[in-house]
């Protein structure tokens, strides 16, 4: 598996976790750290078509609570 491959598929687990133990402060990191290492494209689709299939509708709704400063 290459490295970038296996880089992206690290980030997605990470951010997974980090969104299921209500861990603002560790997915904003992990955020940080993939724009980085990948770039805004690829972040860009690895949430918006991977990690928001994989949320349950209450992740997904805190996860957008998050973006806009709330918490639920």
């Amino acid at each position: 598996m290459p490295v970038y491959t296996l880089t992206t598929v690290t980030l997605l687990s990470e951010l997974l976790l980090a969104l299921r133990e209500n861990n603002l402060d560790g997915f904003k990191h992990l955020l940080s750290l993939g724009l980085q290492e990948l770039g805004l494209d690829v972040l860009d689709e690895l949430t918006r078509y991977f990690l928001v299939s994989l949320l349950s509708e209450a992740e997904a709704d805190r996860m957008v609570a998050w973006y806009w400063g709330l918490s639920l």
